[in-house]
């Protein structure tokens, strides 16, 4: 799966949306976006930076964040 179908599918999720901190979908977007310093999702499947910057800053705290709350159920 490309990164950009992963971090489109996870700004649907009401679980992402939380862990962003964010309200919905369209301002979860902007978040990504923001924090791998492109301007559409797709770059990240192009741009070695922004692919690091996805897997450091989104898609590894996610995953623990994830683990944590599947723990404290």
């Amino acid at each position: 799966m490309r990164l950009s179908t992963w971090l489109a599918l996870r700004c649907r999720e009401e679980q992402f949306q939380q862990f962003l901190r964010v309200p919905d979908e369209h301002t979860a977007t902007r978040v990504v976006r923001a924090l791998c310093d492109v301007e559409s999702r797709a770059e990240v499947d192009t741009n070695p930076v922004a692919q690091k910057r996805c897997h450091d800053l989104i898609r590894k705290p996610y995953l623990a964040y994830t683990e944590r709350s599947i723990t404290h159920v």
